[in-house]
């Protein structure tokens, strides 16, 4: 197993770097944090790649490893000493199931934990990075804000002579602005909480329509946009940890089950009295709205929990497939063995994952059975090629 355990250890390195700076770095850059932003950023960004990193890893190993020994013929000498090939498969059937265990729990809290960490050290640093800007090119002009900002000065963190230039949305436009609005001073503070950026104006004026969906405009001294490039990344369920994941699928059931009976028996009375007028029926259709609401958001939540409970058992099911076929193989090639196994890996259990994620979140089948099809597509793979090499 120490084999094994070298060439996991040397996959697992090269395969978590590789998306740590692909995913990460690529991300990182699109909101315009700088090298040591990002350096800061990676160890938080480690674990929430392992779920996707280790299984891979691990059948790579198995594969190489026993391939190798059925290659040198390891696996004809025990069994000619009379044991069987299950006495060499086991110790690595057992690490996939001690890494799966460790999976679920660092899918339960430790992951969720770490991938909010880096939101919150990304939107940190964001401010930084939007001041340095600012104080050096008395611009920030960054595609991912609905906004175009310039300044004449900054001190400390007041905009001297600020303009606020609206992107204009229609590809069509004669202008790449359709709003401006002018501030003689301007604070800027970062929400973290919110997610968002609260600009606070003095003496300004607006040219142009300020009714705009992608901000907020209160009386010409409060301005609320979005932080750049979070759309994707803030308020998401994979930042909640299990068991706040559980405990807001209950809150989502009573405030589903509780706010539609109370409206429907209050209306209920209001009829039964011979007085329908008096129903408010703006509250009974926003009952039922909110109703679909906390459904859907239920089935969200469960679908990631359930994903992470099937995606942190990979390693088991794809360590149950790589041992057998790498013995089944028996060539010196690693290559081989390992794209025997990643194959259908690549082309029917991730899609399969995907796919039951998207049946799960919209509530069309159940998120348990959508998230183990291909754990289960991989079991039954593996018992058509374990049979041939217990046999043999």
């Amino acid at each position: 197993m120490a084999q094994v355990a070298k060439a996991f250890s040397l996959a697992l390195l090269m395969l978590t770097s590789i998306f740590v700076l692909v995913v990460v770095v690529a991300k990182a850059a699109d909101v315009g944090l700088g090298p040591r932003e990002i350096a800061m950023m990676l160890p938080l960004a480690v674990p929430s790649t392992l779920p996707y990193t280790a299984p891979v890893s691990l059948l790579f190993a198995v594969s190489v490893v026993y391939g190798r020994i059925a290659s040198d013929n390891e696996v004809l000498a025990v069994k000619a000493s009379g044991q069987g090939a299950m006495t060499m498969m086991l110790p690595s059937f057992l690490v996939g199931a001690i890494l799966s265990g460790g999976l679920i729990f660092l899918s339960n809290d430790l992951i969720p934990r770490a991938t909010h960490q880096t939101k919150v050290a990304l939107l940190s640093n964001l401010e930084e990075h939007f001041y340095r800007i600012l104080k050096k090119e008395r611009s920030f002009d960054n595609p991912l804000w609905p906004f175009k900002i310039e300044v004449e000065d900054v001190e400390d963190k007041t905009l001297v002579g600020a303009r606020f230039s609206h992107r204009n949305k229609s590809p069509e436009a004669e202008s790449p602005f359709d709003l401006y609005i002018f501030a003689e001073r301007a604070a800027i503070r970062f929400d973290k909480d919110e997610e968002k950026i609260v600009v606070g104006l003095e003496d300004a004026y607006v040219i142009g329509d300020h009714k705009r969906p992608d901000f907020v405009l209160i009386d010409k001294e409060r301005l609320e946009l979005p932080m750049p490039g979070n759309r994707d990344m803030v308020g998401t369920v994979q930042e909640l940890t299990t068991g706040q994941i559980m405990d807001e699928q209950e809150l989502c059931m009573t405030k589903s089950v509780e706010d539609r009976r109370r409206q429907s028996v209050a209306a209920s009375l209001w009829i039964a009295s011979g007085r329908p007028r008096l129903v408010n029926w703006g509250f009974v259709r926003q009952a039922f709205i909110d109703y679909d609401y906390f459904e859907h958001r239920y089935d969200k939540l469960e679908t990631e929990k359930q994903m992470r409970v099937a995606i942190a058992f990979s390693p088991l099911f794809f360590v149950l497939l790589g041992t057998p076929v790498g013995i089944w193989r028996a060539r010196g090639d690693f290559l081989t063995a390992f794209m025997v196994c990643f194959l259908p890996i690549i082309t029917i259990y991730y899609p399969l994952t995907l796919f039951g994620v998207n049946l799960g979140k919209e509530g069309m089948v159940e998120p348990l059975l959508a998230l183990w099809a291909g754990n289960l597509v991989l079991a039954v793979l593996c018992g058509l090629v374990l049979r041939p090499v217990l046999r043999h």
